[in-house]
């Protein structure tokens, strides 16, 4: 006779509202990732070289949001969890954000690179704030491997669909919308996404339930645990994978345009 499960089993409205949310964060990350270098050089007008520290810069705080909003998350205490408020405060302002970071402003050099890097930036801390939550709500929602193995299958599967969505419907919409001024069909196109990107972040705090509470550990000083992943050559070898594939998967995304319109002329 099979045991049943010791910890709540999700049902299947808060299963897909779940996966939904790495969907509604990679609407907008995709279209960043694969068409925002672009966009700037090509649309926007800024020179590549300006766009490449900006995207350095930008990596560079990457390191630093993931602890901040880390440590946000320890410390928030709400009626609604630790994690799940942050799908509810952060929807909106990243949803704004994404359209904002498409906006083109008549402005000189200087202050479109300005617009750019206020907007990039900003936008990159939301979407660590968006994003972030949706891997820290998890043991919190369930405590049954099964249920969290499933989840997490759940989730990937509806992130990989929307890459594959952004990379067949993203230039034909901004085509149809732009009608030969691609400044405005990116936009219309990145005010679409975002639309959705809000709805399903929305949707996904609606949804979920946050059951169980984590188990309070000792915090130790930063010092201490920069010292133990050093020496940790396991996680050195596994960071060093992880890196390495975002660093190529950047640089195939952000080429494939140019390679496309230059080399190919489609």
């Amino acid at each position: 006779m099979q045991k049943k499960p010791t910890a709540q089993q999700t049902k299947r409205p808060e299963r897909i509202s779940y996966g939904l949310s790495d969907a509604a964060d990679n609407l907008v990350f995709q279209v960043m990732t694969t068409y925002l270098l672009y966009f700037y050089t090509d649309i926007y007008g800024l020179s590549a070289g300006a766009v490449a520290l900006l995207f350095l810069i930008a990596r560079v705080a990457d390191v630093f949001e993931s602890p901040v909003v880390g440590l946000m998350i320890d410390h928030t205490h709400s009626r609604f969890g630790k994690s799940r408020p942050f799908f509810l405060w952060y929807a909106l302002p990243y949803a704004v954000f994404a359209v904002l970071t498409f906006v083109t402003p008549d402005w000189s050099a200087n202050g479109k690179l300005l617009w750019a890097y206020a907007t990039y930036l900003i936008l990159g801390f939301l979407y660590t704030a968006v994003n972030l939550p949706i891997t820290s709500v998890l043991p919190t929602l369930t405590q049954n491997q099964q249920e969290l193995t499933l989840l997490g299958v759940i989730r990937q599967f509806f992130g990989s669909s929307v890459q594959i969505i952004v990379a067949v419907f993203t230039l034909p919409l901004v085509a149809f919308f732009g009608r030969g001024n691609d400044q405005h069909g990116f936009l219309l196109t990145m005010a679409l996404f975002a639309g959705i990107s809000l709805l399903l972040i929305l949707n996904t705090f609606v949804h979920i339930r946050e059951r169980f509470t984590q188990k309070k550990i000792a915090h130790q000083p930063f010092r201490v645990v920069a010292k133990i992943a050093v020496r940790n050559k396991p996680w050195l070898i596994l960071s060093g994978v992880i890196f390495t594939y975002w660093l190529l998967t950047a640089i195939k995304n952000q080429t494939t345009v140019y390679y496309f319109k230059y080399t190919l002329h489609n």
